[in-house]
């Protein structure tokens, strides 16, 4: 069985009151759909809003609409991230291995670019 975990948000209110979400743990395939699919593209807020991951992401692993999570400031989303990381580790450690690539890809990129352009 999955693991799960509530987080309600805003947490830091005292006593915390606002919308309860539902994390859940992915699935091997769910992870490998995620780090796959281009689906959120068109939508940099969706794509990127957190470090190395976005907002769409969250929703995957959560029971929580985009609707409702926009709400909140990102500040106020942090214990819904940090659940989100606590239950799936293998998910951000993969994206973030995937990003380093990727950095790095782009640097060599235009190392070589900058020295061709330097050789004409």
């Amino acid at each position: 069985m999955r693991a799960t975990l509530q987080v309600t948000l805003p947490a830091d209110s005292d006593p915390p009151s606002g919308l309860v979400v539902t994390v859940r743990e992915l699935t091997v395939a769910e992870v490998r759909g995620l780090l796959i699919t281009e689906e959120q593209a068109g939508d940099p807020l969706q794509a990127m809003m957190f470090d190395g991951f976005g907002l769409g992401d969250l929703l995957l692993m959560s029971d929580a609409s985009a609707a409702e999570l926009e709400q909140f400031a990102p500040s106020e989303l942090q214990p819904l991230v940090d659940a989100c990381q606590k239950l799936n580790p293998h998910f951000f450690r993969v994206r973030a291995a995937l990003a380093r690539v990727a950095r790095q890809l782009v640097s060599e990129f235009e190392q070589t670019i900058s020295t061709a352009h330097a050789a004409s």
